[in-house]
């Protein structure tokens, strides 16, 4: 385990915007390997760092969102940041490890496996470690999870990151607290639009009445993030499947739907399959019947 004080954050880019907190921790303490990063002339982090927080008490939906947005950021210059816990952490930091996007890991506890929290994620912390992520947290090692230590474990996941995605959230759950924060630091916020009728979207809702992005598609989370049309260009290049590649490379231009499937000489079964599936990747849109790449 390694300690890093708080005089020697400058020389760690990701730890350095710790100093921009009012509460500056007195030190940090590390498993596993900081990621390398620079920052930018306009502050961000390459690769940027994504914090994803939200309701213990999911729902299927955050299961389908969080698959479907890190799925198809598989490849992109992007840190998946959560805190382990139970629900939307955890199955941030799975699907992050699925997809081969490195994550860092911030418990509301000390960092010793007497303590850490949850216990059943400890197996989860162990993979994220043997795959060059990183836990990290302000408490002494043996600190035990307390009501005090979650705000303060938010602040730091808030000051780390370059935005936060928030994806499912009560209209009190304390995952506002974290876009609050970010707020506050100058972050971006993002949160995924959910059903007016269940109660776990009412804080997400919320926030994007009240001016967070709202995250549909993988296009959006592109923009959250500042990701530049070549990185773009890229991820789109390495995401493809072959019959979406050949849609994509007919799609100079807007194209009607019906010359757009002669062209591309695909069975009207995979063609509509293709078109759907790059729909929901959020890189093509159909508009009275003319098909055009929107990302």
């Amino acid at each position: 385990m390694k300690i890093i004080p708080r005089n020697e954050f400058p020389n760690h880019p990701l730890l350095s915007r710790l100093l921009e907190l009012h509460d500056i921790p007195e030190k940090i303490y590390i498993e596993g390997e900081l990621p390398e990063i620079s920052i930018d002339e306009y502050g961000r982090a390459n690769p940027r760092i994504l914090t994803i927080v939200g309701s213990r008490k999911h729902t299927t939906y955050s299961v389908d969102v969080i698959e479907n947005l890190l799925r198809n950021l598989s490849g992109s210059p992007v840190i998946i940041l959560s805190g382990l816990a139970l629900g939307v952490d955890c199955m941030s930091h799975k699907s992050a490890l699925k997809y081969n996007l490195k994550t860092i890991a911030v418990p509301g506890s000390g960092l010793d496996k007497k303590v850490l929290y949850p216990k059943t994620n400890l197996s989860l912390a162990e993979e994220i470690l043997a795959n060059d992520g990183a836990l990290l947290s302000e408490f002494d090692p043996l600190t035990p999870p307390a009501l005090w230590t979650f705000p303060a474990r938010n602040r730091i996941m808030a000051a780390l990151s370059d935005a936060v995605l928030i994806i499912e959230a009560e209209e009190k759950s304390g995952t506002l607290i974290t876009a609050r924060q970010a707020l506050e630091l100058g972050r971006d916020i993002g949160a995924i639009p959910g059903n007016i009728f269940s109660k776990t979207s009412d804080g997400t809702n919320m926030l994007i009445r009240e001016g967070a992005y709202a995250i549909r598609n993988i296009k959006d989370l592109h923009d959250l993030l500042h990701i530049s049309v070549e990185e773009k260009e890229n991820i789109i290049n390495e995401n493809l499947t072959d019959l979406e590649k050949i849609i994509i490379d007919l799609l100079n231009e807007p194209k009607e739907k019906d010359a757009l499937l002669i062209e591309s000489k695909l069975s009207p079964t995979d063609f509509l399959i293709t078109l759907s599936s790059l729909e929901i990747k959020g890189m093509i849109q159909e508009t009275f019947g003319e098909i055009r790449i929107i990302v």
